[in-house]
């Protein structure tokens, strides 16, 4: 139930991405970038090589949909890696208790905070190191830091929800008959 509840809505952020928020007019270039939320969410809330999965097929979903505006594979490279990465150090450096256990939302937006301004500045990095004509270095430090911020302002309206859902219908909950296998019990 956990699993397709959280398809559904990584799915559904996907769609909102590429229907609404990619063509509302900005006055900078880059606007937020909701699936990144998504992706984290479920990076902190699930194993490694589940986040990485979540990751390719959100960002592959974002490269082959309209407006792709890059080169194919370049979300699904750049969110696999993110999603990879950001579960591999919650579980090695902070997460307390199981795999299982509970996220907060500030954790959450923080992390998410992180992880776009580091999809941000692999973007650029990619473009200054294809020699994209598009991409130069004032240029792209402005579209970072703002795009950025639009993330994380408008992360709260998918990390929220998404970390409720995951945190709600969390496995542990379901392990044996008796009812769940926390410290806490019933």
């Amino acid at each position: 139930m956990r699993a397709a509840l959280t398809f559904a809505m990584v799915t559904i952020v996907v769609l909102a991405q590429t229907t609404v928020v990619n063509r509302l007019p900005f006055d900078w270039v880059a606007g937020p970038d909701l699936v990144v939320a998504a992706v984290v969410v479920v990076a902190l809330t699930t194993g490694p090589a589940a986040a990485a999965g979540c990751g390719f097929a959100a960002g592959l979903a974002l490269d082959a949909l309209p407006p792709a505006e890059h080169t194919l594979g370049t979300h699904a490279l750049l969110m696999c890696a993110a999603g990879y990465v950001v579960s591999l150090l919650y579980r090695n450096t902070g997460a307390p208790g199981g795999l299982d256990s509970r996220v907060s939302a500030w954790t959450a937006l923080g992390v998410t905070a992180v992880t776009a301004l580091g999809m941000g500045l692999s973007f650029a990095a990619i473009g200054l190191l294809t020699g994209d004509p598009g991409v130069d270095l004032t240029d792209a430090a402005v579209t970072v830091a703002l795009g950025t911020l639009a993330t994380v302002i408008a992360s709260p309206l998918v990390v929220l929800p998404i970390l409720w859902t995951r945190n709600a219908f969390a496995e542990i909950d379901f392990a044996t008959v008796q009812g769940p296998m926390t410290p806490r019990g019933w």
